[in-house]
């Protein structure tokens, strides 16, 4: 998991919630409120016609420096970063009416499935004239389901990943060149990491990561391990209420700080973390002594789309905003992304040709097509993640019962 991924808790509201939550202005604290005004004597489509794009989402999405893009393309973006709270990214789109002052949205998968049927997102134009690398674009990124909704394109591919688990090699037996496929079973059932298992306390990623595992396995029959259903649920929850009862796991994380103490202190001897904390350990640890897996039955696979806002397409600077998503495709934003952040995208392997062609260093060059080659294999898996389950209420309530156990 990134930090430009949703936070665990209350924020993790329903669908139902988003579309039928009757919110007020004044009982939101967005960044909306820092929003620049526009100029004296323009009314705010004039001034959300310029030429810059105006962009709203998440951190993980910029540039450290924009100007190489403004340096590329002739186009300018003024961004404003939020966080990874899915609750208030769609209370400022929904109820603070972003879409008139900004042209485009960077954030997770999923908020497509309610702001492009309620009219927020428009369509994509796949033949656009300045959409030029879409067609070249793989559909493993441009047709997921983490941008499109009801059959209809809402999303530009900007970056994405597939989560998993950490672990200390040593400790089952594991190849420590990382690179063996570490089965869910050793996560949820091997004896040798009995109670020496941390698990995630949000119930969108572990839940959906449990029910992956038990369809995979024929245990349970799921139709979809992202939104499931009250009888589903119960029974993704009743498999890990035994597992917890049997002393599988040592403790129940929320934090990403948290995943790097737990690893770090060696705590533990498995964690469904993000991989950043891995990473973070072995700063600590050293090289390579914990691992993020390569797994035989699939990943909480997750993307950030870039939606552009129907009022944008009113205000005659489509072109500009069509280069901009285009960009997000190109080259260069995929190897800065990769080399500043270590994020990777649909592409890669013209981030990879950007940095030979540019002279990059040799390590940067390999950690491009290591990031190229890494995120490929996990893509030939299933899963993709849902930040707006239908049935979160269901998932929910399960969950709890999981917790309480």
């Amino acid at each position: 998991m990134t930090q430009g991924k949703f936070d665990s808790g209350d924020a993790n509201l329903s669908r139902r919630s988003f579309v039928q939550g009757a919110l007020t202005l004044s009982a939101l604290t967005t960044a909306a409120a820092a929003l620049p005004a526009p100029l004296p004597g323009m009314s705010q489509q004039a001034w959300a016609a310029g030429t810059p794009v105006k962009g709203y989402g998440v951190t993980t999405a910029q540039l450290k420096n924009w100007d190489i893009m403004t340096k590329t393309i002739d186009v300018s973006i003024e961004y404003t970063p939020t966080n990874a709270d899915i609750g208030v990214f769609m209370r400022d789109v929904m109820s603070n009416d972003l879409g008139e002052t900004h042209d485009i949205f960077i954030f997770d998968g999923g908020t497509q499935n309610v702001l492009g049927p309620e009219g927020y997102y428009a369509e994509i134009i796949e033949d656009q004239k300045e959409l030029t690398l879409w067609e070249r674009t793989p559909d493993t990124w441009k047709r997921s389901d983490l941008i499109r909704a009801d059959d209809k394109q809402y999303g530009v591919p900007v970056i994405g990943n597939g989560d998993a688990f950490g672990y200390f090699p040593d400790k089952i037996d594991a190849n420590p060149n990382g690179l063996d496929e570490i089965p869910w079973t050793t996560f949820f059932e091997g004896e040798k990491v009995k109670g020496r298992v941390a698990i995630d306390r949000s119930w969108l990623q572990s839940m959906t990561e449990t029910a992956n595992f038990l369809k995979h396995h024929g245990r349970v029959n799921i139709e979809d391990v992202a939104d499931l259903t009250q009888e589903e649920a119960k029974a993704v929850a009743d498999y890990l209420i035994e597992r917890k009862q049997a002393g599988q796991f040592r403790t129940i994380f929320t934090a990403f700080e948290e995943q790097v103490q737990l690893l770090s202190n060696k705590e533990i001897d498995m964690i469904n973390c993000w991989e950043p904390a891995t990473k973070e350990a072995n700063n600590k640890l050293g090289p390579n002594t914990v691992i993020y897996a390569f797994t035989v039955e699939g990943y909480y696979k997750w993307g950030h789309g870039a939606y552009v806002h129907t009022k944008a397409m009113e205000r005659g600077n489509v072109d500009n905003i069509y280069k901009v998503l285009n960009y997000f495709l190109g080259g260069e934003y995929r190897a800065y992304q990769a080399k500043e952040r270590g994020y990777a995208g649909p592409n890669m392997d013209l981030g990879v040709q950007y940095a030979i062609d540019n002279g990059w260093a040799q390590e940067d060059i390999d950690l491009l097509k290591w990031t190229e080659e890494k995120v490929a294999r996990k893509f030939e898996k299933p899963f993709f993640c849902k930040t707006t389950p239908v049935n979160a209420s269901a998932m929910e309530e399960e969950w709890q019962r999981f917790l309480d156990a």
